[in-house]
């Protein structure tokens, strides 16, 4: 869970973009897009915290043309509705499943989640193992900071923690902090457990970490504690009988922007192995 050090400097810059189809889901709207016309594959992307659909647009099309891929912004990002609740992965993968029956869209997907996202995704395959195929998780959201910290030093632990949390609340009064994210920040320190292997059962799981410094003064961004967090994701996967692990050091955090072919090519090995 590497997105707490990102500068999200969209937020605040008011970025333009064109806006896609929306779906009214409860008492949401949610943008939403979906490409391709395969009746046997499909795909649902989740980004992570802060960020809308269009953070998948290096990967997005290209999937499209053997698949049905989904994506969306969640309740709170871009132009999808404002959030004025707390919700948690849980309430959002409820969401995305009535998105998906929105859209009639009734067989599994291969959940894609990346980092925040990731954490969605694994509640996903928990609460509807019928309508998962696989997860496909980019650098997965975890809640191990706190561990990873204490073994490169303990001293630090509650100081860096601290930060992280402090990120969750207003900027300055100009630019807030919008609902959206500041919901995702909250959550992420909630203390239930996210699902494992004994929730989600035996599916094909693949697990992209990136190993790569995050050249920030955290203990929590240095190589060290990146190689540790790989090393945990590695140990996760593995329980899951068909899990697989790859990591790269030519990735930062976005490793589906930096490294588009390499997720696409993860993608499509889910169908080929």
């Amino acid at each position: 869970m590497r997105y707490y050090i990102l500068i999200f400097c969209f937020l605040i810059l008011g970025c333009s973009r064109e806006p896609y189809q929306f779906a009214t889901i409860d008492t949401y709207s949610l943008e939403y897009q979906v490409l391709g016309n395969s009746n046997t594959c499909f795909a649902l992307f989740e980004a992570g915290a802060g960020f809308d659909l269009e953070t998948f647009d290096p990967i997005f099309n290209k999937l499209s043309e053997n698949c049905t891929v989904i994506r969306y912004s969640r309740v709170g990002q871009w132009l999808s509705s404002q959030l004025n609740i707390k919700l948690s992965t849980k309430n959002y993968a409820e969401i995305a499943k009535k998105l998906l029956d929105h859209l009639h869209i009734q067989q599994p997907v291969v959940f894609v989640g990346h980092s925040y996202g990731g954490m969605i995704a694994r509640h996903f395959a928990d609460m509807y193992p019928n309508n998962t195929e696989a997860l496909l998780l980019i650098e997965p959201g975890t809640r191990w900071e706190r561990e990873i910290i204490a073994q490169i030093d303990p001293t630090v632990v509650e100081t860096e923690i601290q930060f992280l949390k402090d990120m969750g609340e207003p900027m300055t009064e100009e630019h807030p902090r919008p609902d959206g994210l500041k919901n995702e920040l909250r959550d992420l320190w909630l203390t239930s457990p996210l699902p494992d292997f004994a929730d989600i059962g035996d599916i094909k799981v693949t697990v992209l970490a990136s190993v790569q410094a995050m050249g920030d003064e955290l203990e929590l961004g240095s190589l060290e504690a990146m190689n540790i967090r790989a090393k945990m994701l590695e140990s996760w996967v593995n329980e899951f009988p068909q899990g697989r692990f790859v990591s790269t050091p030519q990735s930062g955090h976005f490793i589906h922007i930096d490294e588009p072919e390499l997720v696409i090519a993860e993608f499509q090995k889910m169908f080929t192995s």
